[in-house]
């Protein structure tokens, strides 16, 4: 993968991306441990996160509940590795299914999920409307969602995607999809 001309947060890749992954674990933990008390985990249910990271939130999530199963998409390869080999190491990689893509075309079977997550990955979709769809699609009837904003507030990164994160407006969101949780932090 060649080298992108993307701001570091945007798309992390190669030793300094490995290290941004590794500080947003310790910056979002507070919001893994939050996500994962909404859900309300259970036995057999299977997850869907939207740009998973490093894997810290499927880690959390897979030794704190018996049973289930963690998908994840991101869209960086630096971060993908990175996380397959955080299960590879702990034993877990039966239980996750981690690929690399972008928010706009998921990649799973139509009512694959029981939930789907996004934490502080929002602002980096490049067409919310459309990635809801999406999520709508592979959500099961009566799935969650759970969506983990980092507020911008009035002023937003000019680099964000997002034309709703760029307006500074995140919290005036809409969505079809089924449930939807909105965590501001």
């Amino acid at each position: 993968m060649g080298k992108s001309s993307k701001p570091l947060p945007q798309s992390p890749s190669g030793i300094s991306g490995k290290f941004f992954g590794r500080i947003m674990e310790w910056l979002n933990s507070g919001a893994y441990y939050k996500t994962i008390k909404a859900l309300e985990p259970k036995k057999d249910e299977r997850f869907l996160e939207i740009g998973f990271g490093t894997g810290r939130f499927a880690e959390l999530l897979l030794t704190g509940t018996s049973g289930v199963f963690m998908a994840g998409l991101d869209p960086t390869s630096t971060m993908v590795v990175t996380a397959q080999q955080r299960f590879k190491r702990k034993g877990l990689g039966n239980q996750v299914d981690f690929r690399e893509g972008t928010d706009e075309i998921i990649p799973w079977d139509n009512e694959d999920f029981d939930a789907v997550i996004a934490i502080h990955s929002f602002q980096f979709w490049q067409n919310p409307e459309n990635t809801f769809k999406e999520i709508n699609r592979v959500l099961k009837p009566n799935g969650r969602m759970i969506l983990v904003f980092r507020n911008h507030s009035s002023n937003p990164p000019d680099w964000l995607p997002n034309p709703i994160s760029r307006s500074g407006q995140e919290v005036e969101l809409t969505t079809t999809a089924r449930k939807l949780w909105l965590c501001f932090n």
